[in-house]
């Protein structure tokens, strides 16, 4: 067990931050439409994945294989995609950009 995340909250949490706080965070970053992954972008994914396997990611360069996480990429202002890539490099380039 662990103390929560949150500053200055004291409940203990076998995760990041206890479950009050979990929710909260999850309802101020929005929907997951409201995040840009609505059907339109579950929809290509489902389109684009097939081709995508055996290709190489862009971000690390190396090949996307079947039972690997994948993720449909969004340019940096979302406005369209840049293709799929591995779940793990677009959080990875996700977390950079937010920290920028």
């Amino acid at each position: 067990m662990r103390v929560c995340a949150e500053s200055g909250c004291p409940a203990l949490t076998t995760t990041t931050r206890c479950p009050v706080h979990t929710r909260k965070r999850d309802r101020a970053r929005g929907t997951s439409t409201e995040r840009g992954y609505g059907s339109d972008h579950r929809r290509l994914r489902t389109e684009l994945l097939p081709a995508a396997l055996g290709k190489p990611c862009h971000f690390c360069g190396e090949p996307m294989l079947a039972g690997q996480s994948l993720a449909l990429d969004h340019t940096e202002d979302r406005s369209g995609y840049r293709g799929i890539v591995h779940l793990s490099c677009n959080a990875a380039d996700g977390g950079r950009r937010s920290h920028n």
